[in-house]
């Protein structure tokens, strides 16, 4: 029982260091949890070693490390769960006739965690753990919009915004200004911005921890220009967020 003890305290280090507003220093981890340095320090190195947590460019903060978000992947796919999920995202694509997917933040990309295809022959395939750049799909353009200020800033520091289309916003202050006007309007749009001809509507799905809630996942809808406009995907919104909600009440409970 106490070794088991002695596991489960570096897994609650784990879940600090994704729920933290900004990277973290060890300080203030330790002081977070109430644990001596020298004690956090061997948690820390345990982590990084394993490949759950890294650390910042500047070597003094700590964040989520990619096999931390692979097994976050995991568990938001498991059964019976990710059944319902699956289901959930049926239904939208049986009521708004467009292809659909569930799409969760990887670093500076945007990893597909499920996604159900239209019946329409015209239509852009992606498979799942297919990856997109954030800066340019409405689902990473959601994601930066929602991340803590600090988070949001050190990712975008380092950010190449390279053309995808005649669409794609290169300049970081035309960015910045669009992620404002996505925070105040809860949703996201793709505007050809990743494939020419292709659009796309994001809305978030959140997970509640006390009272606190974070944007874990976005759920989105994705349909050629010519079949649909940008006026007209924008009345799918209200079917969008309700599936939204059911898919949070999937990870609340």
């Amino acid at each position: 029982m106490n070794e088991l003890f002695g596991v489960l305290k570096p897994l609650g280090l784990l879940e600090a260091v994704a729920g933290a507003q900004h990277p973290a220093t060890l300080a203030e981890l330790s002081a977070s949890m109430n644990v001596p340095k020298p004690t956090m320090h061997r948690w820390l190195g345990s982590l990084e070693n394993a490949g759950l947590v890294q650390r910042t460019p500047d070597g003094r903060r700590y964040e989520l490390a990619s096999r931390a978000s692979k097994l976050a992947f995991s568990i938001l796919s498991n059964k019976p769960a990710g059944a319902i999920r699956h289901e959930i995202l049926l239904r939208v694509v049986q009521e708004v006739g467009e292809s659909c997917n569930l799409t969760v933040l990887e670093g500076t990309q945007v990893t597909y965690l499920d996604r159900v295809e239209s019946k329409w022959p015209l239509r852009i395939t992606f498979q799942q753990g297919s990856k997109v750049p954030a800066y340019c799909s409405a689902s990473g353009k959601l994601f930066l919009a929602l991340l803590p200020p600090a988070k949001r800033d050190l990712i975008l520091r380092d950010l190449k915004l390279e053309r995808q289309t005649e669409n794609t916003i290169t300049e970081k202050s035309e960015l910045i200004r669009e992620l404002k006007q996505i925070r105040q309007d809860g949703y996201a749009l793709d505007r050809e911005e990743f494939l020419a001809g292709l659009i796309c509507l994001a809305v978030p799905i959140f997970q509640k921890k006390g009272r606190l809630r974070s944007c874990v996942a976005a759920l989105a809808i994705q349909a050629p220009v010519t079949r649909l406009s940008h006026p007209e995907i924008l009345t799918k919104l209200p079917v969008l967020q309700d599936a939204a909600e059911a898919l949070a009440a999937t990870l609340n409970d």
